[in-house]
């Protein structure tokens, strides 16, 4: 709590007399607090506990305040909600002042947040501001034929170094601004991502052209956030590799269930524990193993997409649907090409 951004401070100066309660340059540091700091907090601060629950594997506490409004325009209702969801905390600031809340936009602008967002950065649009490790989503809570005006606080905790081994541990950067305050600049790059028909989508790539490269798919095309998938291995469709034609090396992720860019289908076979399918020659997505297959594997939340180094002859160029051992019984030489992995 002891570093803490200068707009912060100004925000504060400049509010201090309409009523300000909760200086802004807390708001980030609050979700680490402990249940008991938090309530000591905001009591001091003229907040109210107003109540707890459970959503789904959110645990949220919620507190109250009504004080001056902003620009002495009369007593305004205003909460705070911290949600915790497994290891991280979110803030969520409300208020009923329109004012109110277009200023702390103006003043997370003015401290250094980015928008990606055409539109004023002060209007009273929803919309999401990213600075390093932390961002401020800003949305409108209509309630009861009221309004009241949000902004929700994320400070990401990064793991330590040693902790990010398998792919699956990049699923904790959440965003492109969380990949460069983490990995640098220079080792994540923005790029455009095509799809079969033509569909284009922006992308972020971590260690682009280099055995450690991984393609990021964003649920939230406009704010780069929010992940839909990430790519492992294999040539990927980006633009910067169509335009320099550079080959990519062996990939060498691996995810924790063992699979791996590379590794054989007998390899693939054995790890999954019993045969499954994938789709052959005469299909629109040949070599993609087909996601009902059982086994240990979960082929729903890890594509595998198969390549070929022998699959010329005209058996397999006229299945639809080939399975695991009758392809190893054939000779065909099949290994992970790439993985598509899902959050969930």
């Amino acid at each position: 709590m002891k570093k803490t951004l200068p707009f912060m401070l100004l925000y504060f100066h400049a509010l201090a007399c309409c009523g300000q309660v909760l200086p802004l340059e807390d708001i980030f540091s609050i979700s680490s607090l402990s249940t008991t700091r938090l309530d000591n907090y905001l009591g001091r601060s003229g907040f109210t506990f107003a109540g707890r629950d459970i959503k789904n594997d959110t645990l949220l506490r919620m507190y109250t305040n009504r004080r001056r409004g902003f620009n002495d325009s009369g007593f305004i209702s205003r909460g705070v909600t911290r949600a915790d969801i497994r290891d991280e905390s979110f803030i969520t600031f409300t208020t009923a002042s329109a004012a109110e809340f277009i200023a702390l936009k103006a003043q997370l602008k003015n401290g250094g947040f980015y928008c990606n967002r055409q539109q004023s950065d002060t209007g009273l649009s929803p919309a999401m501001y990213q600075r390093k490790d932390r961002s401020v989503r800003t949305f409108l809570i209509y309630e009861d034929g009221t309004v009241a005006y949000a902004l929700q606080f994320h400070k990401k905790i990064f793991p330590r170094s040693k902790d990010i081994y398998y792919a699956n541990d990049l699923l904790t950067f959440t965003s492109h601004e969380f990949l460069v305050s983490y990995f640098g600049e220079k080792n994540v790059k923005k790029d455009n991502y095509f799809f079969a028909g033509d569909q284009i989508t922006r992308c972020s790539v971590l260690f682009s052209n280099t055995s450690r490269q991984v393609v990021f798919i964003w649920s939230d095309e406009e704010n780069q956030c929010g992940i839909s998938s990430l790519l492992v291995g294999g040539q990927q469709n980006l633009k910067s590799s169509l335009e320099s034609e550079k080959y990519v090396e062996q990939n060498n992720w691996a995810l924790k269930s063992g699979v791996r860019p590379g590794m054989s289908l007998q390899q693939l076979r054995i790890l999954n524990g019993n045969d499954f399918r994938f789709y052959g020659g005469n299909s629109n997505n040949s070599g993609s193993v087909i996601p009902d297959s059982q086994g240990r594997l979960d082929f729903k939340r890890e594509e595998i997409i198969l390549g070929c180094l022998n699959c010329s002859d005209d058996k397999y160029a006229r299945a639809k649907v080939v399975n695991a051992d009758d392809s190893i019984e054939e000779g065909w030489i099949l290994f992970v090409l790439s993985i598509i992995l899902s959050p969930s």
